[in-house]
């Protein structure tokens, strides 16, 4: 009887512990929805095989709340600024945010390039600023983690490549429609595709696909001068502020100063957010001219 009691007693014991162990498993591969519910998440690209599902953050003041609106019902302004800046883009999730009934703006997310873009407008759909994303479990700290898809927040620029780098057929490219470009600089994106910063009274992002085939090219500023590389330290308080409050989570990449003679005329800029990369045009006060948005 003592040795059927000890076998009883065993099996109970160990079915408590498988459960215990598949509700840790459980927790470890999929955490509570009330860690995001409290960090004001949304997710905007689901987990798959090869990576964890992605959030923007701190999306809903607190306070407020928000209601799915249909891509319809948005605010004329929204979908003006989107056509303009990502063109291509489609809608993928809006919402009111509302604050005691009161309409206090709109939070939409759109797919651009095949990667989700979270944006912020107000209550008349002028563009406020973009949602840091963040993937499942790095809620807190600081947001990211080696070898998932914002490890670029590191800061190291393991993107950037080597003129010389660059492939024949990007040069010829350049040689032949925009001989009098002068190259600055290049770097790449995950899936391969090249930006090449050149200068050419203006300055330009010219966009080319994994395969070395021009895809678009873009004017960033057009002002004679000189186009001196500057670090994000020399960047005016004005444009730092900016670039903090508008692109929370964003990397720096680089900068240019344009000059005629020794007086400032604009400073361009170059960051990513959320794996899309942006320019942005300042005028010589730190006043934002133009965004871009290369890809």
């Amino acid at each position: 009887m003592k040795t059927n009691t000890f076998f009883k007693n065993l099996s109970v014991f160990a079915i408590a512990g498988l459960f215990a162990l598949t509700s840790c498993e459980k927790q470890t591969e999929v955490p509570e929805n009330n860690e995001a519910e409290e960090n004001n998440a949304i997710m905007v690209a689901e987990a798959t095989a090869s990576s964890d599902a992605v959030f923007i953050v701190n999306a809903v003041p607190a306070g407020a709340e928000k209601d799915s609106v249909a891509t319809s019902d948005l605010h004329t302004n929204i979908n003006t600024y989107l056509n303009a800046n990502y063109s291509g883009f489609t809608h993928f999730k809006a919402f009111k945010i509302k604050k005691n009934s009161s309409l206090e703006g709109y939070i939409v997310v759109i797919k651009y390039n095949e990667k989700p873009v979270g944006l912020l407008f107000d209550e008349d759909g002028n563009f406020i600023r973009i949602f840091e994303q963040r993937e499942r479990g790095q809620f807190s700290g600081k947001g990211w983690k080696h070898g998932g898809r914002f490890d670029g927040r590191d800061g190291k620029h393991r993107d950037t490549i080597a003129l010389s780098s660059l492939s024949a057929a990007v040069k010829t490219y350049f040689l032949i429609s925009y001989p009098q470009d002068t190259l600055l600089a290049a770097h790449a994106g995950k899936n391969g595709d090249i930006v090449v910063i050149s200068a050419n009274n203006g300055l330009y992002a010219t966009l080319f696909n994994s395969s070395s085939i021009f895809v678009k090219r873009a004017q960033l500023i057009l002002k004679a001068g000189r186009k001196a590389a500057i670090t994000q330290a020399q960047l005016s308080a004005n444009i730092a502020n900016y670039l903090l409050s508008t692109y929370p989570g964003y990397v720096f990449h680089r900068a240019y100063e344009v000059k005629v003679n020794s007086t400032t005329q604009a400073y361009v800029v170059f960051i990513d957010s959320n794996d899309t990369k942006y320019a942005l045009h300042f005028d010589a006060s730190g006043n934002l001219v133009k965004t871009v948005v290369i890809r």
